[in-house]
């Protein structure tokens, strides 16, 4: 009992408690960087994708089914070592950003399809531009009825920056593993 109780006091320390709670903030400052962006950019390749012709929806098709149905783990090794550009944790990052993307691009794609067509029409009937119609009417609606998935793409971003620990990322599991291996 007493080095269960010797153990606790070594893990628990002043030391290993900032070293955790540094590394948690990172996990969600990485997530939140990277939902962030593949929200903008997946919303832009879904928008490509439904609206802008046959080449552009191909070329954004080709992109999420590889991103899609290829480990995240592999991407992230491919940009962190491949880019050029960056610090550590833009080039590991980036792999989790391609891949977050590509699925957002599919989640708000199906927000897109679920808005009728009257809801486009109506808005160019009263003189708006195509851009002032998506930007006033269908992407408010659109993001609203795809909450729900972005919540589960948001779980799955944060589970998935602790494959940022295989490139050597201080996050949180990879800093949990570190604290126990030397207790």
């Amino acid at each position: 009992m007493t080095d269960l109780i010797t153990e606790i006091q070594m893990l628990f320390n002043s030391v290993t408690i900032r070293a955790l709670l540094r590394a948690l903030v990172l996990s969600f400052e990485l997530a939140g960087g990277i939902l962030l962006a593949s929200l903008c950019a997946g919303t832009l390749l879904a928008c490509l994708k439904t609206y802008a012709g046959k080449i552009f929806g191909r070329i954004v098709t080709i992109y999420v089914e590889i991103f899609r149905n290829t480990p995240i783990l592999f991407w992230i090794f491919v940009c962190y070592v491949a880019f050029p550009f960056g610090n550590q944790y833009i080039r590991a990052a980036s792999g989790m950003f391609f891949a977050s993307t590509a699925t957002i691009c599919e989640i708000v794609r199906g927000g897109l399809n679920s808005i009728d067509r009257g809801q486009i029409e109506a808005g160019h009937s009263q003189g708006l531009s195509t851009f002032q119609v998506m930007y006033a009417i269908v992407l408010p609606q659109c993001l609203r009825r795809v909450v729900p998935n972005f919540i589960n793409q948001t779980i799955s971003v944060f589970k998935d920056t602790s494959f940022l620990g295989q490139v050597a990322i201080p996050e949180f599991q990879y800093s949990c593993r570190q604290i126990l291996g030397t207790a």
